[in-house]
């Protein structure tokens, strides 16, 4: 159990937090929050 408490024991690299700093930054796992579209699909969806 003492080994999964030890979750932060690690170091990233300075390539390694530049590549996680950029990544899907240009885009959405979801929908472009961007498009006209997307917030008419979201208007028209139910809540509860």
């Amino acid at each position: 159990m003492a080994e999964g408490m030890d979750i932060f024991d690690f170091e990233l690299t300075a390539d390694q937090m530049a590549g996680i700093a950029t990544t899907g930054a240009d885009r959405s796992l979801f929908f472009d929050h961007l498009a006209p579209e997307a917030a008419v699909r979201a208007g028209q969806r139910a809540l509860g």
